[in-house]
Protein backbone atom coordinates (compact mmCIF):
# COMPACT_ATOMS: atom_id res chain seq x y z
CA UNK A 1 0.00 0.00 0.00
CA UNK A 2 1.35 3.34 -0.77
CA UNK A 3 1.91 5.33 2.17
CA UNK A 4 3.70 9.33 2.92
CA UNK A 5 4.39 8.28 7.22
CA UNK A 6 7.00 10.62 8.50
CA UNK A 7 6.67 13.02 4.76
CA UNK A 8 5.95 16.65 5.01
CA UNK A 9 4.09 17.85 1.85
CA UNK A 10 3.72 21.80 0.44
CA UNK A 11 0.57 21.50 -1.61
CA UNK A 12 -0.05 24.69 -3.19
CA UNK A 13 -3.21 26.16 -4.58
CA UNK A 14 -4.81 23.12 -1.99
CA UNK A 15 -7.71 25.59 -1.12
CA UNK A 16 -10.01 24.18 -3.84
CA UNK A 17 -10.78 21.75 -6.49
CA UNK A 18 -7.67 19.43 -7.42
CA UNK A 19 -5.29 21.18 -5.26
CA UNK A 20 -7.59 20.09 -2.15
CA UNK A 21 -8.25 16.66 -3.34
CA UNK A 22 -4.27 16.18 -3.67
CA UNK A 23 -3.80 17.85 -0.26
CA UNK A 24 -6.80 15.20 1.38
CA UNK A 25 -5.17 12.56 -0.13
CA UNK A 26 -1.35 13.26 0.74
CA UNK A 27 -2.71 13.53 4.75
CA UNK A 28 -4.78 10.33 4.71
CA UNK A 29 -2.05 8.43 3.35
CA UNK A 30 0.34 10.06 6.13
CA UNK A 31 1.94 12.85 4.98
CA UNK A 32 1.84 16.49 7.02
CA UNK A 33 0.83 18.92 4.71
CA UNK A 34 1.31 22.46 4.52
CA UNK A 35 -1.88 23.91 2.35
CA UNK A 36 -1.60 27.11 0.41
CA UNK A 37 -3.99 28.86 -0.70
CA UNK A 38 -4.03 32.72 -1.54
CA UNK A 39 -7.83 32.46 -1.47
CA UNK A 40 -8.12 34.87 -4.25
CA UNK A 41 -9.80 34.77 -7.79
CA UNK A 42 -8.20 33.12 -10.89
CA UNK A 43 -6.94 36.19 -12.53
CA UNK A 44 -4.11 36.09 -9.79
CA UNK A 45 -4.86 40.28 -8.84
CA UNK A 46 -7.29 40.00 -6.63
CA UNK A 47 -6.10 38.27 -3.08
CA UNK A 48 -8.37 36.58 -0.59
CA UNK A 49 -7.91 35.31 3.01
CA UNK A 50 -6.40 32.31 4.41
CA UNK A 51 -10.29 30.97 5.06
CA UNK A 52 -9.87 28.63 2.11
CA UNK A 53 -6.51 26.58 3.28
CA UNK A 54 -8.04 26.97 7.19
CA UNK A 55 -11.22 25.32 5.82
CA UNK A 56 -9.12 22.20 3.77
CA UNK A 57 -7.10 21.68 7.12
CA UNK A 58 -9.59 21.67 9.08
CA UNK A 59 -11.11 18.92 6.96
CA UNK A 60 -7.70 17.11 7.33
CA UNK A 61 -8.02 17.71 11.27
CA UNK A 62 -11.24 16.16 11.70
CA UNK A 63 -9.79 13.39 9.56
CA UNK A 64 -6.91 12.84 12.08
CA UNK A 65 -4.40 13.91 9.94
CA UNK A 66 -1.88 16.74 10.56
CA UNK A 67 -1.85 20.17 8.46
CA UNK A 68 -1.40 23.91 8.49
CA UNK A 69 -3.01 26.47 6.41
CA UNK A 70 -0.85 29.00 4.60
CA UNK A 71 -2.23 32.32 2.22
CA UNK A 72 0.89 33.26 0.52
CA UNK A 73 0.48 33.86 -2.74
CA UNK A 74 2.62 32.28 -4.92
CA UNK A 75 4.66 34.07 -7.67
CA UNK A 76 7.65 35.75 -5.93
CA UNK A 77 10.97 34.54 -4.42
CA UNK A 78 10.14 35.84 -1.26
CA UNK A 79 6.44 34.41 -0.69
CA UNK A 80 8.06 31.04 -2.06
CA UNK A 81 11.19 31.39 0.58
CA UNK A 82 8.25 32.38 3.46
CA UNK A 83 5.69 29.55 2.33
CA UNK A 84 8.68 26.93 2.98
CA UNK A 85 9.40 28.45 6.67
CA UNK A 86 6.34 28.14 7.50
CA UNK A 87 6.38 24.21 6.41
CA UNK A 88 9.83 24.35 8.23
CA UNK A 89 8.54 25.68 11.51
CA UNK A 90 5.58 23.62 11.48
CA UNK A 91 6.55 20.61 10.65
CA UNK A 92 10.87 20.78 10.68
CA UNK A 93 11.47 19.13 6.96
CA UNK A 94 9.78 19.55 3.52
CA UNK A 95 9.68 15.74 1.72
CA UNK A 96 7.14 16.52 -1.07
CA UNK A 97 6.53 19.46 -3.13
CA UNK A 98 3.12 19.91 -5.43
CA UNK A 99 3.09 23.14 -7.69
CA UNK A 100 -0.90 23.29 -7.86
CA UNK A 101 -1.37 27.00 -8.05
CA UNK A 102 -2.40 28.70 -10.91
CA UNK A 103 -4.72 31.39 -12.71
CA UNK A 104 -5.98 31.82 -15.87
CA UNK A 105 -7.01 34.75 -18.20
CA UNK A 106 -9.33 33.99 -21.05
CA UNK A 107 -9.09 35.89 -23.86
CA UNK A 108 -6.97 36.98 -27.58
CA UNK A 109 -3.19 37.33 -26.99
CA UNK A 110 -3.76 41.32 -26.62
CA UNK A 111 -6.67 41.33 -24.62
CA UNK A 112 -5.16 41.94 -21.60
CA UNK A 113 -3.40 44.65 -19.72
CA UNK A 114 0.69 44.09 -18.87
CA UNK A 115 0.33 43.88 -14.95
CA UNK A 116 -2.28 40.74 -15.57
CA UNK A 117 -0.08 38.72 -17.88
CA UNK A 118 2.80 39.09 -15.87
CA UNK A 119 0.50 38.07 -12.64
CA UNK A 120 -0.51 34.81 -14.59
CA UNK A 121 3.71 34.26 -15.33
CA UNK A 122 3.91 34.44 -11.80
CA UNK A 123 1.66 32.70 -10.69
CA UNK A 124 2.08 29.44 -13.25
CA UNK A 125 5.84 29.20 -13.38
CA UNK A 126 7.82 31.87 -11.57
CA UNK A 127 6.03 31.02 -8.00
CA UNK A 128 6.60 26.90 -8.54
CA UNK A 129 10.43 27.96 -9.87
CA UNK A 130 11.21 29.85 -6.88
CA UNK A 131 9.68 27.23 -4.26
CA UNK A 132 11.22 24.46 -6.48
CA UNK A 133 14.42 26.17 -5.54
CA UNK A 134 13.44 27.02 -1.59
CA UNK A 135 13.05 22.58 -1.42
CA UNK A 136 16.07 21.83 -3.27
CA UNK A 137 18.87 22.28 -0.92
CA UNK A 138 16.49 20.74 1.82
CA UNK A 139 15.73 17.57 -0.13
CA UNK A 140 19.48 17.38 -1.49
CA UNK A 141 20.55 16.97 2.15
CA UNK A 142 18.25 14.59 3.23
CA UNK A 143 18.85 12.63 -0.22
CA UNK A 144 15.47 12.49 -0.76
CA UNK A 145 12.21 14.78 -2.12
CA UNK A 146 9.17 14.17 -4.53
CA UNK A 147 8.53 17.24 -6.73
CA UNK A 148 5.54 17.01 -9.13
CA UNK A 149 5.06 20.06 -11.48
CA UNK A 150 1.11 20.44 -12.50
CA UNK A 151 0.58 21.81 -16.07
CA UNK A 152 -2.02 21.73 -18.25
CA UNK A 153 -2.69 20.58 -21.67
CA UNK A 154 -3.26 24.23 -22.62
CA UNK A 155 0.44 23.86 -23.34
CA UNK A 156 -0.63 22.29 -26.74
CA UNK A 157 -3.01 24.93 -27.61
CA UNK A 158 -6.56 25.51 -27.21
CA UNK A 159 -6.89 29.34 -28.19
CA UNK A 160 -7.87 32.57 -25.86
CA UNK A 161 -5.09 30.80 -23.37
CA UNK A 162 -1.86 32.66 -23.98
CA UNK A 163 -0.63 33.35 -20.86
CA UNK A 164 -1.51 30.53 -19.17
CA UNK A 165 -0.24 28.36 -21.13
CA UNK A 166 3.10 30.28 -22.01
CA UNK A 167 3.06 29.82 -18.17
CA UNK A 168 2.88 26.16 -18.06
CA UNK A 169 4.95 25.65 -20.88
CA UNK A 170 7.74 26.98 -19.23
CA UNK A 171 7.38 24.73 -16.06
CA UNK A 172 7.03 21.94 -18.52
CA UNK A 173 11.01 22.94 -19.70
CA UNK A 174 12.06 23.29 -15.90
CA UNK A 175 10.44 20.11 -15.04
CA UNK A 176 12.68 18.25 -17.87
CA UNK A 177 15.65 19.60 -16.41
CA UNK A 178 15.07 19.86 -12.91
CA UNK A 179 15.08 16.03 -13.33
CA UNK A 180 18.70 15.83 -14.54
CA UNK A 181 20.08 17.61 -11.64
CA UNK A 182 17.25 15.93 -8.74
CA UNK A 183 18.43 12.17 -9.86
CA UNK A 184 21.85 12.12 -8.01
CA UNK A 185 20.61 13.27 -5.11
CA UNK A 186 16.93 11.06 -5.05
CA UNK A 187 15.02 14.53 -6.25
CA UNK A 188 12.47 12.77 -8.91
CA UNK A 189 10.39 15.25 -10.53
CA UNK A 190 7.50 14.97 -12.87
CA UNK A 191 4.87 16.35 -14.36
CA UNK A 192 0.96 15.81 -14.97
CA UNK A 193 -1.61 17.52 -17.43
CA UNK A 194 -4.70 16.87 -15.64
CA UNK A 195 -7.99 16.99 -16.33
CA UNK A 196 -10.65 18.15 -13.63
CA UNK A 197 -13.53 19.80 -12.72
CA UNK A 198 -12.19 23.04 -11.84
CA UNK A 199 -13.11 26.77 -11.84
CA UNK A 200 -11.83 27.25 -15.30
CA UNK A 201 -13.78 24.28 -16.64
CA UNK A 202 -17.53 25.86 -15.19
CA UNK A 203 -16.74 28.82 -17.27
CA UNK A 204 -17.49 26.51 -20.66
CA UNK A 205 -21.06 26.15 -21.87
CA UNK A 206 -23.51 24.31 -19.56
CA UNK A 207 -22.67 21.10 -21.14
CA UNK A 208 -19.47 20.87 -21.22
CA UNK A 209 -19.00 21.80 -17.46
CA UNK A 210 -21.82 19.45 -16.90
CA UNK A 211 -19.48 16.30 -18.46
CA UNK A 212 -16.36 17.26 -16.72
CA UNK A 213 -18.27 17.56 -13.23
CA UNK A 214 -19.69 13.73 -14.17
CA UNK A 215 -16.51 11.99 -15.22
CA UNK A 216 -13.66 14.37 -13.93
CA UNK A 217 -13.49 14.63 -10.67
CA UNK A 218 -10.27 15.93 -8.95
CA UNK A 219 -9.38 12.70 -6.77
CA UNK A 220 -9.38 10.88 -9.44
CA UNK A 221 -6.18 13.28 -10.22
CA UNK A 222 -4.87 13.09 -6.90
CA UNK A 223 -4.49 9.24 -7.04
CA UNK A 224 -1.60 9.89 -9.22
CA UNK A 225 -0.37 12.57 -7.66
CA UNK A 226 -0.01 10.48 -4.76
CA UNK A 227 2.09 7.93 -6.45
CA UNK A 228 4.14 10.69 -7.75
CA UNK A 229 4.68 11.54 -4.10
CA UNK A 230 5.73 8.19 -3.13
CA UNK A 231 8.77 5.96 -1.99
CA UNK A 232 7.65 3.73 -4.99
CA UNK A 233 8.19 6.28 -7.65
CA UNK A 234 12.14 5.50 -9.51
CA UNK A 235 12.26 7.80 -12.62
CA UNK A 236 12.30 11.56 -12.85
CA UNK A 237 11.78 13.71 -15.89
CA UNK A 238 8.25 12.50 -17.55
CA UNK A 239 4.95 14.48 -18.03
CA UNK A 240 1.64 12.53 -17.93
CA UNK A 241 -2.04 13.15 -19.37
CA UNK A 242 -4.34 12.63 -16.19
CA UNK A 243 -8.10 12.56 -16.36
CA UNK A 244 -11.19 10.02 -15.39
CA UNK A 245 -8.99 7.46 -14.27
CA UNK A 246 -7.04 7.44 -17.13
CA UNK A 247 -3.32 7.93 -17.40
CA UNK A 248 -0.87 7.96 -19.94
CA UNK A 249 2.69 9.23 -20.76
CA UNK A 250 3.00 12.00 -23.23
CA UNK A 251 6.09 13.37 -24.61
CA UNK A 252 8.15 14.67 -27.69
CA UNK A 253 8.68 13.10 -30.79
CA UNK A 254 10.45 13.71 -34.15
CA UNK A 255 10.56 11.61 -37.15
CA UNK A 256 13.66 10.71 -39.65
CA UNK A 257 13.12 13.53 -41.30
CA UNK A 258 15.03 15.07 -44.49
CA UNK A 259 18.96 15.73 -44.22
CA UNK A 260 20.50 18.23 -46.94
CA UNK A 261 23.49 19.48 -46.19
CA UNK A 262 23.16 21.97 -49.46
CA UNK A 263 19.40 22.50 -47.49
CA UNK A 264 17.19 25.55 -49.56
CA UNK A 265 13.78 26.73 -49.08
CA UNK A 266 12.91 25.19 -52.48
CA UNK A 267 14.40 21.67 -51.00
CA UNK A 268 12.31 22.08 -48.18
CA UNK A 269 9.07 22.81 -50.29
CA UNK A 270 9.55 19.45 -52.31
CA UNK A 271 9.74 17.74 -49.05
CA UNK A 272 8.08 19.26 -46.43
CA UNK A 273 4.77 16.04 -46.32
CA UNK A 274 7.76 13.65 -45.57
CA UNK A 275 9.03 16.43 -43.00
CA UNK A 276 5.89 16.55 -41.56
CA UNK A 277 5.01 12.95 -41.29
CA UNK A 278 4.65 11.30 -38.08
CA UNK A 279 3.58 7.77 -38.77
CA UNK A 280 6.55 6.40 -37.81
CA UNK A 281 7.81 8.62 -34.63
CA UNK A 282 10.99 8.39 -32.01
CA UNK A 283 10.27 9.36 -28.76
CA UNK A 284 13.06 12.35 -27.90
CA UNK A 285 12.79 12.44 -24.07
CA UNK A 286 16.04 14.71 -23.66
CA UNK A 287 18.14 17.88 -25.23
CA UNK A 288 21.05 14.85 -25.67
CA UNK A 289 18.64 12.55 -27.18
CA UNK A 290 17.75 15.20 -29.49
CA UNK A 291 21.25 15.84 -30.51
CA UNK A 292 22.24 12.19 -30.85
CA UNK A 293 19.35 12.04 -33.67
CA UNK A 294 22.29 13.91 -35.94
CA UNK A 295 24.79 11.62 -35.38
CA UNK A 296 24.22 9.08 -38.36
CA UNK A 297 24.56 12.13 -40.58
CA UNK A 298 27.29 14.20 -38.93
CA UNK A 299 29.19 11.99 -36.86
CA UNK A 300 30.38 12.66 -33.45
CA UNK A 301 34.02 14.29 -32.28
CA UNK A 302 33.17 15.97 -29.35
CA UNK A 303 35.17 13.49 -27.44
CA UNK A 304 34.16 11.63 -24.28
CA UNK A 305 32.94 14.81 -22.43
CA UNK A 306 30.26 16.91 -22.44
CA UNK A 307 27.34 15.07 -24.32
CA UNK A 308 28.69 11.52 -24.11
Amino acid sequence: MIRLDGRVAIVTGAGRGMGRAHALLLAERGARVLVNDYGGAQSTLTPGTISQAQAVVDEIRAAGGEAEADAGMVGTGQSAREIVEHALDAFGRVDILVNNAGGALIGEPDAFEDEEIEGVLRTNFIGPYMLLRRVWPLMRAQAYGRIVNVMSSAVLGAGHLGPYAAGKAGLLGLTHDAAFDGRPHNILVNGVFPTGASRLTETSQDNIALWYRTHFQPEKVSAFVAYLCSEALDFGGEIFNVGGGRVARLAIFDNEGMFDPSITPESVAVQIEMIRDLSAPTIIPTLWAQTERYFPYLPWSGGKSGLL
